[in-house]
């Protein structure tokens, strides 16, 4: 693996995004993606799964699971994010994407919070990193991402003409990651497989950015109570557990405690 101030140039100056090969290995890669395939099943039955015919998402994957506090928290994704977003990150989502067989292109977009911005877009300070994290082997047949290099130094929504020119599907093994500067174009490719491809997505952003994601979806207290100081920090415990207090105390009818 390149060092970090090597991967953070590539992401802030170079192609604005980069692929590191097997963080997880083969068993946990496995556990990941069969978790998250049981949880959809699960899930669709409670109508909880955001789905189509071709693509489904999982939330809250934090309180689902051990290996997905692992993932979220991992110190080979965390030090390259903190080294552009600065130490006092907070987790801005953490979700799963299944790409069904047959799955055509998402779309192309730049990342939450850019989405919601008139252009252009501000160069500085980055306002979001994304990671995918590949639980299977990604393959230029089952729905690979597709990111246009340098992209990111435009700052503008993604121009499509100039995307089908320039994007590039990433392929990597199961357990890679894929770490991208939030304003650099992606999209996924079609899933040509008659199996499901299963991803599984991180977004970061700096304190102020409020979170993409539902911070209390599925929330278990459990998992608060035994997470690290880091994990807490990109929950925003300090925030959540006084929230999480109010809405026990309200609900068994505390008023003016």
């Amino acid at each position: 693996m390149k060092d970090v101030a090597s991967l953070v140039d590539e992401i802030i100056t170079g192609k604005g995004y980069v692929l590191i090969q097997e963080v997880l290995n083969p068993t946990q890669a496995l556990e990941a993606r069969s978790l998250v395939l049981q949880l959809a099943e699960k899930e669709k039955l409670q109508g909880k799964v955001l789905l189509d015919d071709q693509r489904e998402r999982v939330y809250g994957l934090i309180y689902k699971g051990e290996i997905f506090e692992l993932m979220v928290q991992h110190p080979t994704v965390i030090a390259v994010i903190e080294a552009i977003l600065g130490s006092d990150v907070i987790l801005g989502g953490f979700s799963a994407h299944i790409l069904n067989p047959g799955a055509t292109n998402m779309g192309v977009h730049v990342d939450y919070p850019y989405w919601t911005m008139k252009p252009p877009f501000p160069a500085y300070p980055v306002m979001e990193i994304q990671v995918i994290w590949m639980v299977e082997d990604f393959t230029q047949e089952n729905g690979a991402p597709i990111f246009a290099p340098e992209s990111q130094k435009l700052c503008s929504p993604p121009d499509l003409v100039q995307f089908s020119k320039t994007g590039e599907k990433v392929t990597g093994k199961a357990g890679s990651v894929v770490i991208s500067h939030g304003l650099c174009w992606h999209d996924t490719s079609i899933n040509s497989t008659d199996q499901p491809r299963v991803s599984i997505l991180g977004n970061y952003a700096p304190k102020y950015v409020r979170p993409l994601e539902n911070p209390l979806h599925d929330m278990q207290q459990q998992v608060l109570d035994r997470a690290s100081p880091k994990l807490k920090q990109l929950l925003g415990y300090e925030f959540k557990s006084a929230l999480y207090k109010d809405i026990k105390r309200i609900r068994a009818g505390n008023w003016n405690d």
